[in-house]
């Protein structure tokens, strides 16, 4: 196995935590639960079907929408929309259309990986965060243990690193089999980082009574 292989499943830390400490989480984490497990299931799946010389795109598309949804329902259930309730049903219309749209108007379901989709997704789920991320600052003391920040600063981090590798997907700019490897290393450090704070946010949940967000 070689080291990227254990950073994508690096996942599974947080995953299993997870397990151990769900009854003593709120119900308010738990799409945010519901996610990591998730992508635990797609990371084995990816990692089986790539051993066995098969490619993962499909299920990478696939899980890139569950994905996308899961963290709008937890910005939802964290109150992120409460002052603007609309904004949620339009942004899973915009999720569902774009990836509808990227998979198989402009593209034949599963022959590429979904950048379009991609790309608007993580602009959508950045904002989300940041906007996330400015209201705890501004309502909370302790904000390094504080779950649902350290969840929004990881997100920040990866999706704002993912909108500039599809970009370079898209552009051609990973033609370079040099550039296209640095490009993911990278990715797969900061892949590593970010289910390091997500293991720690877990860790982290208690049951206790939740603060408001506004958005």
């Amino acid at each position: 196995m070689e080291l990227i292989d254990l950073f994508t499943l690096s996942i599974l830390i947080g995953g299993l935590i997870a397990i151990f400490r769900f009854q003593k989480i709120r119900k308010e984490f738990y799409p945010f639960i519901y996610l990591v497990w998730t992508a635990c299931l797609n990371e084995i799946v990816s990692f089986v079907l790539i051993r066995t010389g098969h490619y993962n795109i499909i299920s990478n598309n696939v899980y890139s929408l569950i994905e996308g949804l899961l963290l709008l329902w937890f910005f939802k259930t964290m109150n992120l929309f409460q002052r603007h309730k609309m904004f949620f049903p339009i942004l899973v219309l915009v999720f569902v259309v774009a990836w509808v749209s990227d998979n198989f108007i402009f593209h034949r379901f599963g022959t590429t990986f979904n950048s379009y989709y991609n790309i608007i997704c993580s602009f959508i789920l950045v904002l989300s965060a940041i906007t996330a991320v400015n209201n705890i600052i501004m309502k909370e003391r302790e904000i390094l243990m504080n779950p649902f920040f350290l969840i929004c600063v990881a997100i920040v981090i990866f999706f704002t690193y993912m909108i500039l590798v599809e970009a370079f997907w898209l552009y051609g700019l990973t033609a370079s089999q040099t550039f296209s490897s640095k490009v993911f290393d990278i990715l797969s450090w900061i892949n590593l980082l970010c289910n390091l704070i997500y293991a720690l946010a877990i860790l982290w949940m208690q049951k206790k009574q939740p603060f408001t967000l506004q958005f």
